[in-house]
């Protein structure tokens, strides 16, 4: 290579790498800003319920899957019974019903446990809950009698004389990461509950007076100097440190709430209100949706032609998997509206290349071509050695589904979008930099693995070109994946591999 074209493949390369820098700050702040709005719609709604007098802590039993695990603890059967669970003992032994939480709730501050059931025998009704700084649970075996009468329950937990392997431990309830039901019936007996809710009988103070502002130089063992100031508030208000990142916030979220669960917690100068983000009715996101599909099938029927069609191409294929991802329609599980507009894109990408699926298995033309993009595997083992953790055993059929995911993932970015965006830019090259940026967006708003997934398909996109196989970028994707998940997530680096509203569960 002469001295000319040397420098010239140097500049280039320089270009990728203040390219990708940039991008990565502002995938890093757009992460951010996402996580701020998430927190102070939280705190917004969190409000609005307390201030309108409705319970904090609600369950609504229906299935199942409804309560810890999907079923009962114990010799008792549970289905769903119209607009309630009914759950049946077996040999008339004790058996008991989590109720599921998602980090903590505080008991101490939202002492009357609220019921609304039915039961066709006489029975009895008990309490079980667990705190996070010991391992022994408090056992109030007898809160109530349950009679064929009975339609609900009023329970003021401090009135329940608790037991415990340690004595003077339960004396009070205070903050739980687990609460049950205990119940104990004749054998056929049978309960049918439809709600739990936690009341509290205390008045919520103004957020003025129990507000705590972080600091930048705030670290975790300041956490004991703000639990002696704010350790009689019900619900106070923590206001992050200026310019923290998603995960920054997400950790001090998570160990705020440990101590108190019903915290407001937002970005540094966001003031929560009781009136929620107002959001639109249901009927006008599927009216939009089934807008989108029509459109699609408008175009599969009579394609655009010209310089636009690449564009029209580009964004139907992405519209439908961006409303899902930076939509966040994905939480503990995806919304029917979210699965309906990322299929219906995924099925048009696949319908305009339909003639050129066989670039899916297409075999490089060289053995290096196999080697280059394995070239990030061992950055995710240095990444692994200096932020990781041990690692952790996958599922066979995981690792399976996953390689399949990559290699679907892959042929949408490098065969579907690659080649759309090289016929858009004057110099095609840089078609992998588009390419890059949107891998990365569909990992939103998780914003330390949108920097990695934006790296990783820059080289990835690039080693492509050279070889015009997705096999070998579907592979080294799956691999380091699959490793990162094994012994990267969760650790100091990386949160998690969660997108969407699941990052932030």
């Amino acid at each position: 290579m002469s001295e000319t074209k040397r420098s010239s493949a140097a500049w280039i390369c320089a270009g990728y790498v203040l390219v990708a820098l940039v991008v990565c700050l502002a995938l890093g702040r757009l992460a951010a800003h996402i996580t701020a709005a998430t927190l102070l719609d939280q705190a917004q709604q969190q409000l609005a319920r307390v201030e309108s007098g409705q319970p904090l802590w609600q369950w609504s039993l229906r299935k199942p899957r409804d309560l810890v695990a999907g079923r009962a603890f114990g010799n008792a059967t549970a289905v769903q019974d119209g607009d309630a669970l009914r759950v049946t003992s077996e040999d008339g032994t004790p058996f008991e019903l989590g109720l599921p939480i998602a980090w903590s709730v505080d008991l101490k501050h939202w002492p009357i446990l609220q019921l609304q059931l039915q039961s066709n025998m006489a029975g009895t009704l008990g309490l079980v809950w667990q705190g996070s700084n010991h391992a022994f649970a408090c056992l109030a075996p007898a809160a109530h009698a349950l009679t064929a009468d009975t339609r609900s329950l009023r329970i003021d937990l401090r009135d329940l004389v608790w037991n415990s392997s340690e004595p003077g431990a339960c004396a009070t309830p205070g903050i739980a990461q687990m609460l049950r039901l205990r119940l104990q019936m004749p054998r056929g007996g049978s309960l049918r509950l439809s709600s739990a809710a936690l009341l509290t009988t205390e008045p919520m103070p103004r957020l003025q007076d129990v507000a705590i502002d972080l600091s930048g130089n705030t670290t975790q063992h300041d956490i004991g100097r703000i639990t002696s100031r704010a350790q009689n508030w019900a619900m106070p208000l923590f206001r992050l440190p200026d310019g923290s990142s998603a995960e920054a916030m997400l950790a001090w979220r998570d160990q705020l709430r440990a101590r108190w669960p019903a915290a407001l917690i937002v970005a540094a100068g966001d003031t929560p209100q009781a009136e929620p983000t107002a959001r639109p009715h249901p009927a006008w996101a599927w009216s939009a949706c089934i807008a989108y599909l029509l459109v699609l099938l408008r175009l599969v029927l009579h394609p655009v032609q010209g310089r636009l069609r690449p564009w029209i191409e580009i964004i139907c294929c992405l519209l439908g998997p961006l409303w899902l991802i930076i939509g966040l329609h994905w939480g503990l599980r995806p919304t029917p509206l979210g699965v309906t507009a990322f299929a219906g894109g995924l099925a048009y990408a696949l319908v305009i290349e339909r003639q050129h699926l066989p670039r899916l298995w297409r075999w490089p033309e060289a053995g290096r071509h196999w080697l280059w993009p394995l070239a990030t595997l061992p950055v995710t083992l240095l990444l692994m050695v200096f932020y990781g953790h041990a690692p952790r055993a996958l599922l066979l059929g995981h690792v399976v589904a996953y390689f399949a995911w990559a290699w679907l993932q892959q042929w949408l970015m490098l065969i579907v979008l690659l080649r759309r965006f090289e016929q858009i830019l004057p110099r095609p090259n840089w078609a992998i930099v588009p390419v890059a940026l949107v891998f990365a967006l569909l990992h939103t708003p998780n914003g330390m693995l949108m920097q990695l997934c934006l790296v990783g398909e820059l080289w990835w996109a690039w080693c492509f070109l050279r070889s015009r196989s997705v096999l070998p970028v579907a592979l080294a994707h799956a691999i380091c994946a699959l490793l990162v998940e094994s012994a990267l997530a969760g650790g100091a680096l990386l949160r998690s591999l969660e997108v969407s509203a699941r990052f932030f569960l």
